[in-house]
């Protein structure tokens, strides 16, 4: 019976997406305006900081969400370490309950933060020259992303079991500010079941198709991920159990909440005075949006298993402190990449399947923890998660064998780090 309702919800839900109409151009229409000159950058506190937050205000009512706060607003102060001001911010919140009268006390949260960089003064031949950081990717996109998404939401808001929040963060770039007042101040994370994040979701394209990242692994919220990407109304959207790069998803994920960070990745003009709107992706932007719509709906309708919480324990190991991935300033890094490095180049390019593994139809996924040490061996290397004899130990084995990383750092020491990665055996279906 549970196959059955699953089967149907995600019938319902393609249906939904076939029918919804294109996002491209309210998308391009959207980045435009919170990247037009008046608003300065949309650096926090600032004047162009607020007229962007009016903006998402005004969209959320146009489209008919319930704004929580007068406005949707949910100011919160700052100080600004350069200055030593206090300056104030705000998140902009809307909601579309849910149907169950028992799981809409239930939420998932849809976030982009909307401010930027700002803007400052160049001098050139001997004249003061205004640069503005447009910030079209970074994260105007993810904001358009986000209202598109609530105005599709809301025309279908009788579909949904639990309820549904949209929240526009401010100060992203103070170090994710806003999004750390909401999960810890302002709302009570006990009823945040799931937080999606969408950062930077403009830039895809044939070389650089768009990325979920689940912070950490998540086998059921992996499998449903994955599995979304068979149909053929949606793009192919590459699926990770780990980290990217830091953004508002990181304050719930410190909470125990399951995350999932939408992305295109980071490029050359990230950060810098290119990130102009002409830049994006339009076209693909929107495929993109249908596929997280999708994924927003079976999240909210799940039955209660994507939101099992994976429970890892610390390795027991001899010598000095071992630092959690997360707890580093600068993170062990392999073949000068992250953790994915590591993966695309070392452990699915050596990893061998057993050949008796393969004739019993053994696959699944085998959790395997290791300590990458000061001088960058590999050690310590355990399966935290079994599957069978057989994949547990060539999951240790292509890991154990690995050659050097650069070791983690912490306050400028190089120190002992624990990675936790997920190992998979997957069988090729039969045809």
């Amino acid at each position: 019976m549970k196959i059955l309702l699953t089967t149907v919800t995600l019938i319902l839900s393609l249906a939904t997406v076939q029918a919804q109409d294109s996002f491209e151009n309210a998308l391009r229409a959207h980045v435009r305006e919170l990247t037009a000159d008046r608003l300065n950058g949309r650096q926090a506190g600032t004047r162009g900081d607020s007229l962007a937050a009016a903006y998402i205000s005004r969209l959320f009512n146009e489209k008919g969400l319930e704004l929580l706060y007068p406005r949707g607003y949910q100011d919160f102060s700052f100080v600004d370490e350069s200055t030593g001001d206090t300056l104030f911010s705000r998140n902009v919140v809307a909601v579309i309950p849910g149907y169950d009268p028992v799981l809409r006390d239930e939420y998932i949260v849809i976030g982009a933060h909307y401010d930027h960089l700002g803007k400052y003064i160049m001098r050139v031949n001997g004249k003061d020259s205004l640069c503005i950081y447009p910030g079209a990717d970074a994260n105007a996109s993810g904001v358009a992303a986000l209202l598109e998404l609530a105005g599709a939401a809301q025309e279908q808001f009788f579909m949904y079991r639990r309820s549904l929040l949209f929240v526009a963060f401010g100060a992203g770039e103070m170090g994710a500010l806003g999004s750390w007042y909401f999960v810890n101040r302002a709302f009570p994370s006990s009823a945040v079941k799931m937080m999606i994040n969408l950062d930077r979701v403009g830039k895809a394209s044939l070389d650089n198709p768009p990325k979920v990242f689940c912070g950490q692994p998540h086998y059921e919220l992996e499998q449903l991920l994955t599995y979304l990407t068979y149909n053929s109304f949606v793009p192919q959207v590459q699926v990770y159990g780990s980290d990217y790069f830091p953004s508002d998803h990181q304050a719930f994920m410190e909470q125990g909440i399951p995350v999932c960070l939408f992305t295109t990745g980071l490029h050359p003009h990230h950060q810098t005075l290119r990130d102009t709107p002409d830049k994006l992706d339009y076209e693909r932007m929107d495929d993109f949006c249908q596929f997280i719509s999708l994924f927003i709906m079976e999240a909210a309708n799940d039955a209660g298993d994507l939101f099992r919480r994976e429970k890892t324990t610390q390795p027991q190991v001899a010598g000095d402190h071992v630092y959690a991935y997360s707890e580093v300033d600068l993170p062990p890094t392999f073949m000068n990449g992250d953790i994915q490095s590591f993966v695309d180049r070392w452990l699915y390019k050596y990893q061998k399947y057993p050949r008796e593994a393969v004739s019993q139809g053994l696959s699944g996924r085998v959790m395997v923890s290791f300590v990458i040490e000061k001088n960058g061996e590999v050690t310590q290397v355990e399966v935290t998660r079994s599957v069978h004899p057989l994949l547990d130990q060539e999951a240790v084995r292509v890991i154990t064998a690995s050659p050097k990383w650069k070791a983690g750092e912490k306050k400028g020491e190089k120190v002992r780090v624990k990675i936790t990665l997920p190992v998979y055996f997957k069988l090729a279906p039969i045809r």
